[in-house]
């Protein structure tokens, strides 16, 4: 049922429409048919698609000065960083595997690394920055009898990834204070949250503004009749999913490697992007990369806009304009880092043209 539920979800958002021997297709070779019709596109994805779009003017409002940025940028530095940033997609795939050896889940590491690079392909034009974990979850299921315990290691597997996100972005700021000067900016997060507490009452408005629409939603049997489907496809596999949460729990060092296997995969990413940013002058200490773009990728992966295009961009950008470096430098560590993700993304649009990803017969 859950697996199921996670297709729905797949083909409402228009994403694709079948899959393999199922005469599925992936979205873009053949339009969603029902009834003989084809699908409309929904309001809220277009929308999506117009919000980023809008950061991405932003971004690029000044085109001439953005490519003279560019051409400070010293080639080695941009390829060691790519290189550095593949290096940790590498570890999170191993990450992965760990997991799902824990579940007893015997899949090729070979056939984990196509899908997980197909997975990252999808989130750079999927839902967000974790879009890509809908389509990982689907095709690692085709791999094994454990279905729901394949698609629950990548949960699993994003969380703790969040979890140490989270937990670099805070400590790195908490415990390695550096002294404001001319050279090295400083976060301006202090006036940040002052600004939010002068406006707790639109805070508090725009929180109960959010708990009455969840009500109305509730009240409306469609919408209704969807949560109690989704609830019941959750209980009905509630053993399953507490086994594998006890086989989690039953290797606590396993779930301790994790940890720093997580901070060496995003640390790599993160060094690389120090060194695009040394070779462009970038005023700012080398411990708010580990602050700024962990914040950048928790923002990116909300659903706003697909693969956190402009989003992604724009919070980079204005987060090292609140450290000290100019707008320019801020805007090109931004465009870096999404020319590094999609240059990466690249074996998985190879992965999805080839549907080396399903399994043989």
């Amino acid at each position: 049922m859950i697996l199921s539920l996670l297709r729905r979800i797949l083909i409402e958002n228009g994403l694709f429409t079948h899959y393999a021997k199922e005469k599925q297709v992936f979205f873009g070779e053949q339009p969603l048919v029902q009834n003989g019709k084809q699908k409309k596109i929904p309001l809220w994805a277009i929308l999506r698609v117009l919000v980023g779009i809008g950061a991405l003017v932003w971004i690029f409002r000044d085109p001439r000065q953005l490519i003279n940025d560019f051409g400070r940028i010293e080639p080695p530095s941009f390829l060691l960083a790519l290189f550095l940033f593949i290096c940790g997609n590498l570890v999170i795939a191993l990450r992965w595997i760990i997991l799902l050896r824990t579940q007893e889940i015997g899949i090729q590491w070979w056939a984990c690394i196509k899908i997980h690079f197909l997975g990252l392909y999808y989130n750079n034009v999927g839902l967000g920055s974790m879009g890509g974990d809908l389509f990982k979850a689907w095709y690692v299921t085709h791999h094994t009898e454990k279905r729901l315990e394949a698609a629950f290691s990548v949960i699993v597997d994003r969380v703790i990834g969040l979890f140490c996100l989270i937990c670099m972005a805070g400590l790195f700021y908490l415990f390695y204070p550096v002294a404001a000067s001319v050279n090295q900016g400083e976060l301006k997060l202090s006036g940040f949250l002052s600004k939010i507490a002068e406006q707790k009452d639109i805070v508090i408005y725009f929180g109960i503004a959010v708990a009455l629409c969840l009500v109305i939603l509730m009240v409306i049997p469609f919408f209704r009749g969807k949560l109690i489907l989704g609830a019941k496809s959750i209980l009905s596999r509630r053993h399953n999913i507490f086994l594998a949460i006890k086989l989690y729990l039953k290797k606590p060092v396993i779930l301790f490697l994790m940890i720093p296997l997580t901070i060496c995969a995003q640390s790599l990413t993160i060094l690389g992007l120090w060194c695009i940013g040394k070779s462009i002058g970038v005023p700012v200490a080398a411990k708010y990369y580990f602050v700024i773009f962990p914040v950048s990728w928790i923002v990116g992966a909300i659903p706003i806009v697909p693969g956190g295009w402009g989003v992604l961009e724009v919070t980079v950008s204005a987060l090292f304009k609140s450290a000290g470096a100019t707008a320019g430098q801020g805007e090109i560590l931004a465009v870096c880092q999404r020319l590094i993700f999609l240059l990466a993304s690249l074996p998985g649009l190879v992965v999805h043209l080839t549907g080396v990803h399903r399994p043989s017969d």
